[in-house]
């Protein structure tokens, strides 16, 4: 009897240093300003004064259906604060490919829904999946079966695993960016393209001087 977690410890490790590699990435000027052109052009404040809207026209939901989740989308932008937090969130998103948020909810009002959401730094956040294997006495072929699935939170830089706080998968929202990197199984920025070039930059910027 094995997990999972042994082996996402060497994953875990490369997911947090490119996000840090995103965000020395993001602080370089030519880069800053490129991606607040994309901020500026991706949140637009409507004419209502609300950036995002959602639209259900082309569904077939019940119109009783139809205003309970817009009422309750509204709701969600509430509580991001969004009319006024919006570029920043997306920033974030766009920065280091992913978002964690923690639905807080009222375990003694549960019908009361989502009351706080709070954001988790990705570096901070990982999900274990614990894995029993077993082999089949009559056809010999290991077969695999998940145990047990949650997110470990760890608010330092140790990378020993087990030390952290284990949350409910039920309770912790993922946003990737739909970018994955050539194994299929880690979700990377829209700046991955960008590193190569940047570090050539710096290079070239440094070698200039000293140079001259």
């Amino acid at each position: 009897y094995y997990s999972h977690v042994l082996d996402l410890e060497t994953a875990a490790g490369g997911e947090r240093d490119l996000i840090f590699k995103y965000r020395s990435a993001a602080s370089q000027p030519e880069c800053d300003v490129a991606i607040n052109d994309i901020m500026n052009a991706a949140i637009v404040a409507d004419s209502d004064g609300s950036p995002i809207n959602l639209a259900l026209d082309k569904s077939d939901l019940p119109d009783k259906i139809k205003d309970m989740i817009i009422k309750e989308f509204d709701h969600i932008l509430r509580l991001l604060d969004f009319n006024f937090a919006g570029h920043d969130i997306f920033r974030r998103w766009y920065v280091d490919g992913k978002l964690y948020y923690h639905a807080m909810v009222d375990t003694e009002d549960l019908k009361a829904g989502i009351q706080e959401l709070r954001a988790i730094d990705p570096t901070q956040i990982r999900k274990i999946k614990e894995v029993t294997k077993e082999r089949d006495p009559e056809t010999g072929i290991e077969v695999s079966e998940i145990t047990d699935e949650y997110y470990l939170y760890a608010n330092n830089d140790s990378t020993d695993v087990s030390q952290g706080l284990k949350i409910d998968p039920n309770s912790v929202i993922y946003v990737p960016s739909g970018l994955l990197d050539s194994t299929g199984k880690m979700s990377i920025s829209y700046l991955h393209k960008s590193l190569k070039l940047i570090n050539q930059l710096r290079i070239m910027e440094d070698s200039l001087v000293i140079y001259r």
